[in-house]
């Protein structure tokens, strides 16, 4: 399920509506009208809080856009068309003086029926300082579009696409979008509008909000029924002069277009006024003039009077627009957070320090001071100025070198890491190492031990005249032996069975070893007459005695 949150947004009004989409189903979860006097950052996050918008997507309106036209070939590629199109925005610019610095262009093409070998373009431009304040005052929220409500108003309506309409969209200005053949042909924009009607009953009101209110229970009628209206109103006259402007100057704009206009539908604030869609009838009787309802509503079950939902089309058809009915090359959205500063200097702090966090910074400070600081600078404030500029610099180099430092230090920490993991591997397989070689001494050391006994026992039982062997041969010959012998081969018994005469019970698992180990106490002369058996195999052992004699 898709949600959008839709806000249009006027001086002093805002309309909002919310709404979920399930597959090709659309209902509008909750919807008012709020008025409000400078604050709007404030009113914004009310209007959040109370839909619970938090992490929906959020479609708002641009504002005070200038519309323009212009004709380019049809026969052009897609690239040339851009590029014919960019050159007659330029020449418009040089034309009328705009700051092409401080503006956003967008535009979208409509190939007329009565040429096919020419195409026209409707040029948008939007103020970006307007649309930067506010993306500033919904910092924290994703907005996700940022388009003119005289294309948006179209999602309302989805008509055969051989029916000419024109939505007549009465809000503080009023707008009139034309659409020939299923196309968006012609964008006009009329100074009169509900901004003068509330404005002037606001000077004997007082409030904005029961200014709206004395229109909300105001019915015009029709010269005919004019007549049988016996009550008066103080406002009506106004009211009358204003409607009838919009609709003689819209009868105009309709009679000059080479279509004719089957439908007029009328929408925005205006419809709050009783019956205003009868008084346009009677002043554009070619075309069939009613309220606008949304598609969507026409035949479904309302707990309310439409005409209660009817009051908020402009923050409905944005909210579709966050649904996914928005033409993206008319989005402002993408090029208006470029120039919006990143919301706030918290914002900005609070990001990872990175090129376009720095270019962030000093284009949110470039707009406070174009914002703030307008007039010449005094001695002093371009003292401070430049006090506040060192300092963000040296901000910005400290952290930039801390993040370098603290690279190095984690590329240090991960290679000493490394070497003291190796390290101790090699010290768990020294470790292995001394357990076997103690385990070895050990036994060599009870073998020593045995012949040391034996030989000391055979001295006392022989006559003295008959000791010839020395006190430390048999010593000696362990430790010559313990240097020499083989790692594979194993001693189980020493003996000194006669004064000199050494038998040795050794085993293997192999024969070779066990040669070897003869071999070796012959050559190095550690053992004279060296004999052995041929050797017995037990389990997976060769076992072998070996005598000698001390040298």
């Amino acid at each position: 399920m898709q949600s959008c949150l839709g806000i249009y947004i006027e001086d002093h009004i805002i309309k909002y509506a919310k709404l979920h989409k399930e597959k090709d189903n659309v209902r509008i979860e909750s919807y008012n009208i709020a008025f409000y006097d400078d604050n709007l950052e404030e009113v914004l996050k009310k209007v959040i809080s109370e839909t619970y918008s938090y992490k929906v997507p959020i479609s708002i309106n641009v504002s005070n856009e200038i519309y323009n036209t212009f004709q380019i070939s049809s026969l052009l590629s897609k690239q040339d068309t851009k590029k014919a199109v960019n050159i007659e925005y330029e020449m418009l610019c040089n034309e009328k003086g705009y700051d092409k610095s401080a503006v956003q262009h967008n535009y979208l093409i409509n190939v007329p029926r009565e040429s096919y070998e020419t195409q026209k373009v409707i040029s948008i431009i939007a103020n970006k300082n307007e649309i930067s304040k506010r993306l500033r005052a919904l910092s924290g929220s994703k907005v996700s579009t940022v388009t003119p409500i005289t294309t948006s108003i179209t999602n309302l309506v989805h008509e055969d696409s051989r029916k000419n309409i024109a939505i007549i969209n009465i809000e503080d200005k009023t707008k009139i979008t034309t659409m020939v053949d299923g196309q968006i042909s012609q964008i006009d924009v009329l100074e009169e509008g509900m901004g003068k009607i509330l404005e002037t009953i606001n000077r004997t009101e007082n409030s904005l909000q029961k200014s709206y209110e004395v229109c909300k229970n105001m019915t015009i009628y029709t010269q005919n029924a004019m007549e049988l209206y016996s009550e008066s109103n103080e406002y009506m006259d106004m009211v009358t002069s204003v409607l009838l402007n919009i609709a003689t100057q819209a009868k105009q704009i309709m009679s000059e277009m080479f279509s004719s206009i089957d439908t007029v539908y009328i929408t925005g604030l205006g419809t709050c006024i009783n019956n205003v869609d009868l008084f346009f009838q009677e002043y554009i009787p070619s075309a069939k003039c009613e309220i606008l309802k949304p598609y969507f509503l026409k035949n479904a079950s309302l707990q309310l009077p439409i005409k209660e939902y009817i009051e908020v089309n402009s923050a409905i058809a944005l909210a579709l627009d966050g649904l996914g009915m928005v033409e993206k090359n008319l989005n402002f959205a993408k090029s208006a957070k470029a120039a919006s500063g990143k919301a706030t200097m918290n914002s900005i702090l609070n990001q990872e320090v990175s090129l376009s966090t720095i270019k962030d910074l000093f284009s949110y400070l470039g707009d406070k001071i174009k914002t703030d600081f307008s007039a010449p600078f005094s001695s002093g404030e371009k003292l401070l100025a430049r006090g506040v500029v060192s300092c963000i610099m040296i901000i910005i180099l400290f952290t930039l070198f801390s993040h370098v430092i603290a690279g190095q230090l984690k590329t240090k920490t991960e290679q000493v890491e490394t070497a003291i993991l190796k390290n101790d591997t090699e010290l768990g397989k020294l470790e292995t190492d001394i357990k076997t070689i103690s385990s070895r001494a050990t036994t060599y050391e009870e073998l020593i031990q045995e012949i040391t006994t034996s030989a000391e026992e055979t001295e006392e039982n022989q006559p003295t005249s008959k000791r010839v062997i020395q006190k430390d041969s048999i010593p000696n010959l362990l430790n010559r032996i313990m240097f020499v012998i083989p790692k594979k081969v194993k001693l189980t018994s020493i003996k000194n069975t006669t004064t000199n005469h050494i038998v040795i019970q050794a085993e293997a698992e192999k024969y070779e070893q066990l040669g070897y180990f003869k071999a070796v106490l012959t050559t190095n002369g550690i053992l004279n007459n060296v004999k052995s058996t041929s050797g017995q195999k037990s389990g997976s052992a060769v076992q072998v005695t070996i005598e000698g004699d001390l040298p």
